[in-house]
């Protein structure tokens, strides 16, 4: 489903934690597609990060601000991308040396308009929402000054991964990726 995602243009791809056999997962993506960015994601401790890194992931998403996982991915090298909700999360994260912080969930949040009425106050840092982020909404947030944005149901409708229908996931890449043109 990685390579259909690529294939519709998608350039960065993450391989969670929770999945089956993650990091054969990593090394498998960065060696068919060594144009794609792969990363890890839901990392909630810095033990997952040399293992990820090794299998070849370059950025580390995580669910939570957690030190050891900011530090662990610093030290390897990686970008550190961890998951906050509140303004005090998010300006911990960064002052630990977060990359860029995902803003999770972004739906239950308030969309973006939450992203933009936090944004200036904190010194208009990376944000990059996820958790309800769809093809139509991708341009909101981006106007709302998302630098990214994350989708995982949008892109893998769970139709599609049980059903092995690596075309609709082309299909739908393909039009993700037209709505940032």
């Amino acid at each position: 489903m990685a390579g259909a995602a690529i294939a519709g243009g998608i350039t960065v791809i993450e391989v969670t934690l929770d999945s089956e056999r993650p990091f054969e997962q990593i090394a498998a993506i960065r060696g068919a597609y060594p144009e794609a960015d792969v990363g890890v994601g839901t990392v909630r401790a810095g033990e997952h990060v040399g293992p990820a890194v090794e299998a070849g992931a370059s950025f580390v998403v995580s669910p939570i601000v957690d030190s050891s996982v900011i530090t662990a991915a610093i030290e390897h090298g990686v970008v550190a991308i961890p998951g906050a909700a509140t303004p005090t999360e998010i300006d911990h994260a960064l002052h630990l040396g977060a990359t860029a912080v995902k803003v999770f969930p972004i739906d239950q949040l308030g969309g973006p308009e939450y992203l933009r009425a936090i944004r200036s106050p904190l010194g208009n840092p990376p944000l990059i929402p996820t958790g309800g982020v769809n093809a139509a909404s991708i341009s909101d947030y981006l106007s709302a000054g998302a630098i990214a944005v994350g989708i995982g149901g949008t892109l893998f409708p769970r139709a599609a991964l049980e059903g092995g229908d690596g075309e609709a996931v082309v299909r739908l890449a393909k039009e993700i990726v037209e709505m940032l043109h």
